[in-house]
């Protein structure tokens, strides 16, 4: 899950870059005082909350496509090797 942690946080710093924000006006425009928040999570670090996600959405103008694309596609990455490892340990029973 680190994975899908990092490619969303790249994603989100990439757009803070674009909108020319440092990540303490990020951290203002999102109610918090310090960088810190949005440090480790644009390091994959941290899970973005999924109300903060919304919140980056709107303020970066990422698309909400392309943040779905990227936690479905790891979702499914992840899900699917979830799911081997079981057909294994019922195959192993």
């Amino acid at each position: 899950m680190r994975d899908i942690r990092r490619e969303l946080g790249a994603l989100i710093r990439e757009y803070r870059v674009k909108k020319d924000l440092t990540q303490l006006n990020l951290a203002e425009k999102l109610g918090y005082d310090s960088t810190q928040f949005v440090s480790l999570f644009e390091r994959g670090l941290s899970k973005v909350p999924n109300n903060v996600l919304g919140q980056l959405i709107v303020i970066l103008g990422i698309p909400e496509k392309k943040v779905l694309d990227t936690l479905m596609k790891a979702y499914e990455v992840n899900l699917k090797s979830e799911i081997s490892s079981g057909k294994k340990a019922a195959k192993n029973a």
